[in-house]
């Protein structure tokens, strides 16, 4: 992940206590907007870290 991803996502994660809706919203938006797989991946993980790839909010277009 670049600076600026890590930074986003450290912001992102201290914010928990707004909920659920919106960690998976914020890492949705950060997995939707990063420029490489790589860093596709790493935010993936963090969601899945914190079990917010079930929630309704993270929504993530499959990409062909």
């Amino acid at each position: 992940m670049t600076k600026s991803e890590k930074r986003d996502v450290a912001i992102t994660l201290k914010m928990q206590h707004f909920g659920a809706n919106y960690v998976a919203r914020a890492l949705s938006a950060l997995y939707r907007s990063a420029r490489s797989k790589k860093s596709q991946d790493e935010i993936l993980a963090i969601a899945l870290a914190y079990g917010v790839v079930s929630n309704d909010e993270f929504i993530v277009y499959a990409q062909f």
